[in-house]
């Protein structure tokens, strides 16, 4: 699938500006933005629901321009399921298989199939409010699913369900994805969604795609502020050249590569390793001394809210892992060493 110089605009907003996208075939492609960055009218426009101002789109090598919702070899997957009341999860699954006038026969054994594939077998005599918000998401992806679609769009399906199903859904759509070869554009505001579960990842903002590449990638190496704010958390740091690297206000830090101009720093906070600093400073460049203002505890890690002269530092470890061999938790007011490994400096632009 291709998308070429696509934009959109309805009255003065401009929804998409411009936007160039290639998505291989078995593919599980991301779409990744906050409200409003224009990822799900991109899905529109390749559902066949909206139509760009200009621009081209070409599924498995034809040219989308005119061809309705209906004769397009995709189908959706919506965040509200969009489940028929008045019919059985039967009935639902169906549906598309009748329209397309498709024997009694056939229709019954592609349902079977679909239902069996999404874990519903058992439940075909049901109605939609006699379902869980995870069944009736099963039945939607059922439902398209069926009419073994090239493509498979999915604007935000798991939104609408709570934290743990849409953990154990995310599971699931990605052995279902893998299992069937078809291709998934999937659309989030979710970072963790688009990480875990996504072959490559657009970021969006303002109608733009701001960076695209494999999760790893654009998570590690983020181009911009933007994108290394959206996708996790990030401590920034100004910088100018050094010989080392380059200076900063925690001071001179050694970098991959020394800087050639100003620019601007990110490391994530679990990049960051702490050290008591009452076992003395290891033997290593980019330290830097600070304490402990405040301890966030979710279970799984600690988050230290740091102070390092003017500078506040943001850092993470895994709860009782710290990187010194018997070290405890630190405590408020406590001094540390922050440890700022150069690999993981990256340089962003704003």
């Amino acid at each position: 699938m291709r998308v070429a110089g696509v934009r959109k605009a309805f009255g003065g907003v401009v929804a998409l500006d411009g936007v160039d996208l290639e998505v291989k075939r078995g593919e599980f492609f991301s779409l990744l933005g906050p409200s409003g960055c224009g990822k799900t009218t991109l899905l529109r426009i390749l559902a066949g629901f909206d139509t760009p101002d200009t621009g081209r789109v070409e599924i498995a090598g034809k040219d989308m321009a005119g061809v309705p919702p209906y004769a397009r070899p995709v189908n959706t997957v919506f965040q509200n399921y969009a489940l028929f009341p008045h019919m059985t999860v039967e009935g639902n699954v169906a549906f598309g298989l009748r329209m397309k006038g498709l024997p009694q026969a056939e229709v019954k054994r592609k349902v079977a199939w679909a239902l069996e594939l999404v874990d519903l077998l058992g439940l075909e005599k049901r109605y939609p409010r006699e379902l869980s918000g995870g069944q009736k998401q099963r039945v939607a992806l059922a439902r398209a699913l069926v009419l073994e679609p090239l493509v498979l769009l999915l604007d935000e399906p798991l939104s609408a369900l709570d934290a743990r199903l849409r953990q154990e859904l995310r599971v699931e759509l990605m052995q279902l994805q893998r299992r069937l070869g078809t291709t998934f554009i999937f659309v989030t505001h979710d970072q963790e969604e688009a990480l875990v579960m996504s072959d490559r990842i657009a970021v969006m903002r303002a109608g733009r795609i701001v960076q695209e590449g494999l999760p790893d990638e654009v998570y590690e190496r983020p181009k911009s502020r933007f994108v290394a704010e959206f996708l996790g958390r990030s401590n920034f740091l100004a910088a100018k050249p050094h010989p080392l690297g380059a200076e900063t206000p925690l001071g001179p830090l050694r970098l991959r590569e020394p800087l050639q101009k100003e620019a601007l720093l990110a490391i994530r906070p679990e990049k960051i390793r702490l050290y008591p600093a009452q076992n003395g400073a290891p033997a290593r460049e980019n330290l830097v001394r600070a304490a402990v203002e405040e301890i966030v505890y979710t279970g799984a890690e600690n988050q230290y809210y740091l102070r390092a002269g003017e500078v506040r530092l943001l850092a993470y470890t895994l709860n009782q892992d710290l990187q010194e061999p018997g070290a405890e938790e630190f405590g408020y007011g406590e001094e540390v060493y922050c440890y700022l490994p150069p690999e993981n400096l990256v340089v962003v632009h704003e």
